[in-house]
């Protein structure tokens, strides 16, 4: 007979928690395969041999050589929340029918023990990722975060970026004996060391409360919110214009090319916040600038790139949208560069003279790049001298959007 297997969300860890189903398809099981921790999840009276793995390879080859006619896989929490259900169904569901069964996550069991809602939350896990959490609650009245640190790099964080306020209730071992739930203000946790240390575990979730979220994205930040110094920076009109033509998408992987002050990749960064922004610079004065501002606006998925494009862009992962502040007379390779990772990769750049932006329409026929968008952008800002209001102009810029046709 063909082997039936089920992939079985476990819930939390206690027992008595897990769905008719699943308890069900845990007790006809020949086989369980599991991580170590979940082996206490089990019903007493399970009849199956338990093998202890969580990787995919390893478990295809125990299923394989199985002369059992049912087996279940353990996950934790819910088989569809931040689970490795998707990777071992890849594996699979080539060979065989696979069933899968709903467990109770992390999320709605805090929700239900603490009578937060969580269909409005921002739900952002720290298991084995890097994610730009911080940006999560800065726009979001309510962030959801897996944990996959210490509370207390949290607790310090949410304080030096000035949101002390945020309401955290955290949730510890929850559903075994010992399972605790918690509620205090950032700043509460960052006076009370003892306390703060008791609650630090690596079984814990968190809701972020942050009633002075800014829930409307924005960009083009005033001028005076960077450190400056001597290197370029792209003023705030043309920025909020380049950032509009951008088009990014939260998880996107973009590139700012000759970054400067890191104005326009701090910005980048703040809309791509689950993706990475790559800053490639390779002036020293600049760079100084850049990794200031990037501490300064906590821009944790923004990665400073020292050298020069288009040899530094070689390690790079495949960008979905590339910014070219400067080229330093490299636009066609620049560009050769960016196509051959992503032929169908979204451009925009900015130019200054009438002479940049011939070249750049050459290159646009030789490469045969599409929706091409010319803007040319004047900003004009008011002064006052002696009791009266004059206007100054800035330079004319050019930018110019483009995309790959794939060639």
């Amino acid at each position: 007979m063909s082997k039936q297997i089920s992939i079985v969300g476990i819930g939390m860890g206690n027992p008595n928690l897990l769905t008719k189903e699943a308890r069900c398809a845990l007790l006809e099981a020949d086989l369980i395969i599991g991580a170590k921790r979940m082996r206490g999840t089990l019903p007493k009276n399970c009849k199956g041999q338990y093998r202890e793995t969580f990787e995919g390879k390893e478990i295809l080859s125990i299923i394989d050589e199985c002369e059992g006619e049912h087996i279940a896989i353990c996950m934790s929490g819910d088989s569809g929340f931040f689970s490795g259900t998707k990777g071992i169904l890849s594996l699979l569901e080539k060979k065989y029918e696979v069933h899968i069964t709903a467990g109770i996550s992390s999320i709605s069991y805090l929700s239900a023990r603490s009578g937060i809602p969580w269909q409005d939350a921002c739900i952002v896990s720290l298991h084995g990722r890097q994610e730009n959490w911080i940006q999560a609650v800065k726009n979001h009245e309510k962030t959801f975060l897996l944990m996959g640190g210490s509370l207390r790099s949290i607790v310090e964080k949410l304080c030096l970026c000035e949101m002390e306020d945020c309401t955290l209730t955290i949730g510890i071992r929850l559903s075994y004996p010992d399972e605790r739930i918690v509620t205090a203000t950032a700043g509460e946790l960052l006076e009370k060391e003892e306390r703060l240390a008791e609650l630090d575990h690596s079984l814990s979730v968190l809701f972020i409360i942050n009633e002075r979220a800014c829930t409307a994205p924005s960009f083009g930040l005033a001028d005076d919110e960077f450190i400056r110094g001597q290197a370029p920076m792209t003023k705030s009109e043309v920025r909020a214009v380049t950032i509009s033509r951008l088009h990014l998408k939260e998880s996107a992987i973009v590139y700012d090319i000759g970054a400067g002050t890191g104005s326009v990749s701090v910005e980048m960064a703040a809309q791509a916040w689950r993706g990475n922004v790559y800053a490639i610079e390779s002036s020293s004065r600049a760079l100084e600038l850049l990794r200031a501002n990037k501490e300064k606006f906590m821009a944790e998925n923004l990665e400073i790139v020292e050298g020069s494009a288009p040899d530094a862009l070689a390690p790079l992962p495949a960008p979905d949208a590339v910014f070219i502040g400067g080229s330093r007379r490299e636009k066609e390779n620049i560009l050769k560069a960016v196509l051959a990772k992503n032929a169908r990769v979204h451009i925009v750049m900015n130019l200054i003279s009438l002479e940049s932006l011939g070249e750049m329409l050459e290159l646009v026929k030789k490469y045969h790049l599409e929706n091409l968008e010319i803007t040319q952008v004047t900003a004009v800002r008011g002064r006052e001298i002696a009791g009266q209001h004059l206007m100054d102009g800035q330079n004319p810029v050019f930018i110019v959007s483009m995309d790959g046709s794939g060639f």
